[in-house]
C-alpha cells in the first residue's frame, strides 16, 4: 500500500515543481563587461638637444708693460761722475741692463776700464784718472728718454775740459724683458726705406741751414774760405743744390726713443772752433710715420 501512494504522490510534486519553476522569474545574463579604452599616456617631453656651441677662444693675454726703476749711482762726496742704474722684480735682467748702462755711461771716457765694468767700478775709475788730470774728461750725467712698453731708453752726457769744453751724449735703448740692448734693425724690419728718409731729411736741413746761415755769421758772406769749408764739410754740391752722401749713410749707430718716436742722431764732425756752424744733430721720426717699417712682433709692435 505504501508503494502506491508513492506512484501517484512523485509524479504530483514533478507537476507542481515544473509549475513552480515556471513561474520563477528568470535572472538576467549578466551582461558582457565593456572594457574602458585606456587611456592614452602623455608623451613624455624630453629637453630638446641645443646644438653644441664651440667656446670662443680666449682672447690673448696682452703683455705686461713694465717700467725700470731708474736710480743713480755716484760718489757721495761730490757727485761728480753720475750713472744711471735700473731695480726691477728680474734680478738678472736688471745685472744685464746695469752693466750696459755703466758702460754707456763712461765705458767710452775711461782711459783703464775695469773688469767688470759695474757702476761702482767705473765711478772709482773716473775718479783716480780725474785726480791724476789723465784725461780732461770731467763729469757724466744722464737723462730718461723713455721708460715705458717694456722699453728702456737712456741718454748720457760727457763733459770734457781741454782747449775747448765740449760734450758727448751717447745713447742706449733697452728691453726690459730681456735686458738686451738694441739697435734700430730690432725694432725696423725695413731700415732702407728709413735711410732714404733719413738722407731726405738731412737734404732739406742743410739746404735750409746754408740758406740762412749768412743771417746768422754775417761774416760767412766775406769769407768764402770759411763759407766752402762748411759746404765741404755738409757734403754740399753747388751744382746739385744737395748733399752727397754715400749710399750706406748716414749709419744706425746713435738713435734713442721718445714718446713720440724714433730719435736718430747724425754727426758731421765739425771742429769745436767751428761747431756752432753745424746744423743740428737730432732727427724725429714720429711713431706713426714709421708703422709700414715696423718690423713685425718686434719691440714698437704697440
Amino acid at each position: 500500500m505504501y508503494k502506491k501512494s508513492l506512484r501517484w504522490l512523485l509524479p504530483l510534486l514533478l507537476l507542481v515543481w515544473a509549475a513552480e519553476a515556471q513561474q520563477r522569474p528568470v535572472a538576467p545574463k549578466p551582461a558582457a563587461v565593456q572594457q574602458r579604452p585606456a587611456t592614452p599616456k602623455k608623451p613624455v617631453r624630453r629637453p630638446a638637444v641645443r646644438p653644441k656651441t664651440t667656446k670662443p677662444a680666449p682672447k690673448p693675454v696682452a703683455p705686461k708693460l713694465e717700467q725700470a726703476v731708474v736710480v743713480s749711482v755716484s760718489d757721495t762726496i761730490k757727485r761728480r761722475f753720475i750713472v744711471p742704474q735700473v731695480q726691477m722684480a728680474n734680478a738678472a735682467v736688471a745685472a744685464r741692463i746695469n752693466l750696459g748702462l755703466a758702460d754707456a755711461a763712461l765705458g767710452e771716457d775711461l782711459e783703464d776700464v775695469p773688469q767688470p765694468l759695474t757702476a761702482l767700478a767705473a765711478i772709482e775709475q773716473a775718479h783716480i784718472e780725474f785726480e791724476a788730470g789723465k784725461s780732461g774728461f770731467t763729469e757724466s750725467r744722464y737723462e730718461v728718454l723713455y721708460n715705458d712698453h717694456n722699453l728702456l731708453s737712456v741718454e748720457c752726457i760727457s763733459e770734457y775740459l781741454g782747449a775747448y769744453p765740449s760734450t758727448v751724449r751717447r745713447h742706449a735703448t733697452f728691453d726690459l724683458r730681456t735686458g738686451r740692448l738694441l739697435e734700430v734693425r730690432d725694432l725696423i724690419a725695413d731700415t732702407v726705406a728709413l735711410r732714404q728718409r733719413w738722407q731726405q731729411s738731412i737734404n732739406r736741413r742743410v739746404t735750409e741751414h746754408l740758406r740762412t746761415l749768412p743771417n746768422e755769421y754775417p761774416q760767412l758772406t766775406t769769407d768764402s774760405v770759411l763759407l766752402a769749408d762748411v759746404k765741404q764739410r755738409l757734403y754740399w754740391n753747388d751744382s746739385l743744390h744737395a748733399v752727397e752722401l754715400l749710399p750706406e749713410e748716414p749709419r744706425f749707430y746713435d738713435f734713442a726713443l721718445t714718446p713720440f718716436g724714433l730719435m736718430l742722431y747724425y754727426d758731421f764732425g765739425f771742429p769745436h772752433v767751428i761747431q756752432a756752424l753745424q746744423p743740428d744733430l737730432n732727427y724725429q721720426f714720429l711713431y706713426a710715420d714709421l708703422k709700414p717699417w715696423l718690423k713685425p712682433k718686434g719691440p714698437l709692435e704697440f
